[in-house]
């Protein structure tokens, strides 16, 4: 059998590379599934209850970030520019501080389910479903894209065709989504995130060995190459300029502030000051090395083709290595590297499996989210149990699968490379709500009527820039090339400028909102924000947290509420009224059985013994017998 790449795959490789593939399938849908049993209501479905610690969130975002495009194109890219391909995962860094420090803090202690539900509290109702409309077609964009890139590789390697090949994939993705939620999300994602990094590792380690040694790999690779950045402003399809206006700036903005799944990764875990470490932890370590995992390969297929030529031949012990479409460089590279071993090479395809549903499993349930908050709750079912609407979580899971698979058809059907194809979807649709969430958040004076008109007119312009694009030609004047490479990014930039002068424009010419409106919801307003989360004031004093403690049960006890010993409020520095972070002891678990709850009058029993009912034991799902760990969040 010869695949779509040029490669010839014999038969009974082809077999073992799909049992590895399939059986990788079932495992991660039974290991997903698994966690359905902690998601008794809507809060754990979506929010896992707000209990993780951040070092399981943010392991679970290695594979939330590399999607199953990510080895395809950034490969490529690597092949094609060599070590500048790690810009896009690292450009991250100058927005973190608005995040960590201003966005997730607002949004985690003003308790938002959405951000289309922040922007009605912070603007009014029509700012709301203007970005529902916004942000449901910026996910299930990336669902569908997700979804027919792994259909592409699936049918260059086996021929089925992408329309077959794709819903059968959706129905196993479907499944622990469905039932599992976001602890199952959270769950599989930290397991394939692991299985990521292997597999790339795999990959790498047989391309240098191939070459014969890191000199050697370094030797042979072009001068070019090894260059931080390329083209900056002379190659329109890969310059350094129009990335950062385009990626950089809009799309880190967008992923940070706007992603529904990567917030509410956040918003399941267990406190804002554990948030922030995620999210250091993140583009500090995270994205660097995720940079070098997904587009390393590219680097070494070069190397690779020029020693080829060279030396006038194929290198010995490979076959001779042939790129003609560049698309397709980590599969050839990693077939021809692992000497066409059939089990290795079914590890790294299950990989590009691994981060097609690492992903979208995010993606669907973020759209579930909005489905639920945004439109059933607030529009056709607003009186209903959390039985209902945990019912209908999951059907709004599936809706949002089967959306994803119609966009398929579509995405099929276009031209161009998926690189193109991608950033001309998402630079046309992200730049107007990122402007006005970034003004919303940090400029208390920006006000509703600002916020609809900048995000109704700027989505307008910016998508008309398809028909009319000259009009973007006064903002790319310093890069140079075809006007297809320059609009690329540079729509992304057109339309935030738009939508910045629009919306300061329409703000002082209308009537600010009053301060006590919109408390807690912009960058100036945390403290009272802070207030409103605890429901008193807040308590700053750091404590330790306790860990090997004991628990009893007192029905008496209202539901999460916990009495300790005064030996233990002295050393958590607690009050009565702070949130307490209640877990068991083994960190392994990163919080999986944990919950928060109040801290009531100290007791007068043993000094190690935490007081509390049978319903706060059973939310936060303790075990009996096991030992339990209190901390002060606030």
């Amino acid at each position: 059998m010869e695949l779509g790449f040029g490669i010839d795959l014999p038969t009974s490789a082809s077999i073992v590379i799909g049992i590895i593939v399939i059986g990788y399938f079932f495992a991660i849908t039974a290991f997903g599934t698994y966690f359905s049993r902690f998601s008794r209501d809507i809060n754990d479905f979506f929010f896992s209850g707000q209990r993780f610690s951040w070092w399981l969130a943010a392991a679970s975002m290695v594979a939330t970030g590399i999607g199953s495009y990510s080895y395809l194109k950034y490969s490529e890219q690597g092949f094609n520019t060599g070590m500048s391909s790690t810009m896009t995962y690292t450009n991250d860094w100058f927005i973190v501080p608005f995040f960590m420090f201003g966005w997730l803090p607002i949004i985690y202690f003003a308790r938002v389910k959405s951000i289309p539900e922040y922007f009605e509290r912070r603007f009014n109702r029509l700012a709301r479903y203007i970005a529902v409309v916004i942000i449901l077609s910026y996910m299930f964009f990336y669902i569908g894209y997700n979804l027919f890139t792994i259909g592409v590789a699936l049918q260059g390697m086996f021929r089925i065709p992408i329309l077959v090949s794709v819903p059968v994939v959706a129905l196993f993705l479907g499944a622990y989504v469905t039932f599992g939620g976001q602890t199952a999300v959270i769950f599989t994602d930290l397991f394939q995130g692991i299985m990521l990094y292997v597999a790339g590792g795999i990959a790498i380690f047989a391309g240098i060995y191939a070459l014969g040694g890191l000199n050697e790999w370094w030797s042979w690779l072009p001068v070019s190459h090894r260059l931080p950045f390329v083209h900056l402003t002379e190659n329109p399809k890969f310059n350094t300029a129009g990335l950062f206006w385009g990626e950089a700036l809009a799309g880190s903005i967008a992923f940070t502030f706007m992603n529904q799944g990567f917030i509410m990764r956040y918003l399941a875990i267990k406190s804002v000051h554990e948030g922030r470490k995620a999210a250091l932890f993140n583009v500090v370590v995270t994205l660097p090395l995720s940079a070098v995992v997904v587009g390393a390969v590219g680097w070494i297929g070069k190397a690779l083709v020029v020693k080829q030529a060279a030396m006038g031949g194929s290198l010995e012990g490979l076959n001779p290595i042939h790129i003609e479409n560049t698309f397709h460089t980590f599969i050839i590279i990693c077939w021809e590297t692992l000497h066409q071993n059939s089990i290795l090479f079914g590890f790294v395809v299950a990989a590009l499996t691994a981060a097609l549903m690492s992903t979208i499993d995010t993606l669907i349930n973020a759209c579930a989210a909005i489905g639920i908050y945004d439109i059933y709750k607030p529009l056709i079912k607003p009186e209903a149990d959390d039985k209902h609407y945990l019912k209908a979580a999951r059907w709004a899971s599936i809706i949002s699968t089967v959306i994803g698979v119609l966009l398929v058809i579509w995405f099929a059907q276009q031209k161009g490379s998926l690189m193109s194809i991608h950033y001309k979807g998402i630079m046309t649709i992200i730049p107007s709500i990122v402007t006005t969430i970034f003004l919303g958040a940090f400029w208390r004076r920006f006000t509703a009527a600002a916020a609809c008109v900048s995000m109704i007119v700027g989505s307008v312009f910016t998508l008309l820039t398809n028909v009319f694009p000259n009009v973007i030609e006064p903002l790319a004047w310093f890069v140079n090339g075809p006007q297809n490479g320059i609009y690329i990014y540079m729509r992304a930039l057109f339309g935030m400028v738009l939508t910045a002068i629009i919306g300061i424009i329409v703000t002082f010419m209308t009537s600010p909102t009053p301060k006590k409106d919109i408390a807690g919801l912009t960058i100036d307003t945390l403290d009272e924000g802070m207030r409103l989360y605890k429901g008193g004031e807040p308590n700053h004093s750091v404590g330790h947290k306790v860990r090997n403690l004991r628990f009893e049960i007192d029905d008496s006890f209202e539901e999460r509420r916990i009495a300790v010993s005064p030996m233990i409020m002295e050393l958590m520095l607690a009050e009565v009224g702070d949130i307490i972070y209640l877990s068991d002891a083994r960190w392994y678990l990163g919080g999986l059985r944990s919950d928060h709850v109040k801290v009531v009058a100290p007791h007068d029993r043993e000094a190690d013994v935490v007081i509390l009912s049978k319903a706060t034991m059973e939310d936060a799902y303790l075990l009996e017998g096991r030992s339990i760990a209190l901390e002060k969040i606030i």
